[in-house]
């Protein structure tokens, strides 16, 4: 994505094995149907968050948390093979990919979004954005959609030199994300799960819930989404009629992500430290 081209690459520290595979309930819940959970372990004192699959479903980008610096870090989906990307993430990271994994944009403590390439190097100022929420990206990469922190939805134009960006003014939003077509953003709004029209600027509810960290994605049909709601982790097929189908029982998700392939679902569980992916659902 040409507008997100970044630096020369630099030495990514490597983390050894931070993460380990193994069973577990995702703090609590086995769910109401089939899947399996993989829980992933890090080491005393450090904890994951807001993880986000890679464009081809082979790394997961992650916040990880050491108590002293927020890094953006990458990992296999089985926790294997961590290594960090930038010690400047701030304390609401949250990151998207581009669309060919080349990058990763993130909210750094320069009070901005910032990119930086998946084979390290220095990062690149993308736009100013104080305490952002969830950045994405839609699939052409040209806009990047965020929240901010006891604000507002914003939406930036990468095409223009700075970015042009536009308050959409849509209440305590989190978790925007584009349909595959880059036609709508599903998010939440006031407790509310939504899907916002670009064209008109239209919001149309969908279903409420408590539970705006659950967050929000897309399944490549753009006829699907799954969500982290107040009743755990569900499928939303957008209908009409609105269908829900809970697949794990727990109302404590937080920051979920949905594998390009749409077999695996990463979260976190709020007090917990460790990141999950269920799988067979």
């Amino acid at each position: 994505m040409a507008s997100l081209r970044v630096g020369s690459a630099v030495l990514a520290a490597l983390l050894g094995s931070v993460a380990s595979c193994g069973g577990g309930g995702g703090g609590g819940g086995g769910g109401p149907g089939s899947g399996t959970v993989h829980k992933l372990a890090f080491p005393a004192g450090v904890r994951g968050g807001s993880p986000r699959f890679s464009p081809d479903g082979t790394l997961l980008a992650y916040a990880r948390d050491t108590g002293s610096v927020t890094e953006l870090a990458v990992m296999s989906p089985t926790g294997a093979d961590s290594r960090s990307l930038t010690t400047d993430g701030d304390y609401l990271l949250a990151m998207a990919w581009t669309a060919d994994g080349s990058a990763i944009v993130y909210g750094s403590t320069d009070a901005g979004i910032r990119s930086v390439p998946l084979t390290g190097g220095a990062s690149q100022f993308v736009v100013d954005a104080f305490a952002s929420i969830d950045p994405d990206l839609s699939p052409d990469g040209r806009w990047l959609a965020y929240g901010l922190n006891g604000s507002t939805l914003h939406v930036a134009d990468l095409g223009q030199t700075p970015p042009a960006v536009t308050d959409l003014a849509l209440p305590q939003t989190n978790s925007p994300r584009f349909s595959p077509d880059g036609a709508t953003l599903a998010l939440w709004s006031d407790d509310k799960i939504q899907l916002l029209d670009r064209a008109t600027g239209a919001p149309t509810d969908i279903l409420d819930s408590t539970n705006a960290f659950g967050r929000v994605d897309w399944f490549a049909d753009g006829a699907r989404l799954v969500a982290g709601t107040d009743r755990g982790i569900e499928i939303i097929t957008l209908g009409p009629p609105v269908e829900r189908r809970l697949i794990l029982d727990n109302g404590a998700i937080i920051g979920l992500d949905l594998s390009p392939d749409g077999a695996s679902i990463a979260y976190g569980v709020n007090g917990d430290p460790a990141l999950y992916v269920l799988s067979g659902f």
